[in-house]
């Protein structure tokens, strides 16, 4: 895919906010509007970014192997088996990388709503370097869809499923759909005895109360939830997750069965001690429904305020 520069004279805040602009200088490769977002390509200091909507969605940094080894190997170490994946949201192909280092994974589902996602993770010479190709896999089948719809016209149960989605906010209310309750219970029923889910939920600058949102919006769906969460220290972001299974799992059982960059089986079980600012919040969880808009409430205030 080629690259070119782009001065960025034109308005460059629908593609890039001012709250996550790149430190220090940066040069815009590409700026791409499709139906669903503005993603902007940015090279920031040999590192390439992904914007969406002005929000940096991924990228070829250290972050996002620390980010994505925390959102696959919690619940892969979770599952009884993990001959099956699916990953809603995986379009860069960074997680489904992580999923590929199981050995005993025949098959992933790699989903993502907007085609140029898709693309960017299978010929996008950079990020295709740091996905180590997994989304051009033999094991990996892409799909270009909306994680919902695939999910209910598909009658095929995974081990693990992965929900790696952006915030619903005012801009994209319709993202709510796949953090309810009524989606929730959709996946209970595709998953397969003794498998385990993982849900993205947003970092500390948000709120404890979206993480909590959506640990009782799994409960209520029948599920069994921990919620766990990884600091990483040089840029002091702490990413919050949600592990559901049908049956009870305790962290002192969790263990990695294969070699990751960061993670340890300690470091692994250690994710589970939550900060107790967040621990003293749990009441303020609110259920997601079809038909409410809890969550989007939470970003926008928590954006605006």
């Amino acid at each position: 895919m080629n690259l070119y520069g782009d001065s960025g004279a034109n308005s460059i805040r629908g593609y890039i906010s001012a709250e996550e602009e790149p430190a220090g200088s940066y040069k815009i490769l590409r700026k791409f509007e499709t139906p669903t977002q503005k993603i902007a390509l940015v090279d920031h200091e040999g590192d390439l970014l992904i914007y969406s909507n002005g929000h940096q969605m991924f990228g070829t940094t250290a972050d996002e192997d620390l980010f994505a080894e925390a959102m696959i190997h919690v619940p892969m170490a979770a599952a009884r088996r993990r001959k099956s994946v699916l990953i809603i949201g995986g379009g860069g192909g960074i997680t489904t990388r992580e999923a590929l280092r199981y050995s005993d994974v025949e098959k992933i589902n790699t989903l993502d709503v907007d085609k140029i996602m898709i693309d960017f993770g299978k010929k996008l010479k950079p990020l295709v370097q740091f996905n180590k190709g997994s989304l051009n896999h033999p094991k990996v089948e892409t799909v270009i869809e909306d994680g919902r719809r695939f999910v209910k016209k598909n009658s095929e149960k995974w081990d693990v499923i992965i929900v790696d989605l952006p915030e619903p906010n005012e801009k994209n209310p319709k993202l709510s759909r796949l953090f309810s309750r009524e989606f929730y219970s959709l996946l209970k029923e595709r998953l397969n005895p003794g498998g385990a889910i993982g849900v993205a939920c947003s970092n500390a600058d948000s709120t404890a109360e979206y993480l909590w949102s959506i640990h009782a919006t799994l409960t209520k769906a029948g599920f069994y939830v921990l919620p766990y969460h990884y600091f990483e220290p040089v840029a002091a972001e702490n990413w919050l997750f949600c592990l559901a299974t049908v049956s009870t799992v305790q962290p002192k059982d969790l263990r990695m069965s294969v070699e990751a960059k960061y993670l340890s089986t300690k470091k692994l079980r250690d994710m589970f001690d939550m900060p107790y600012y967040f621990v003293i919040s749990k009441d303020t969880g609110k259920v997601q429904t079809d038909d409410n808009t809890v969550l989007v409430e939470i970003i926008n205030n928590a954006w605006y305020s």
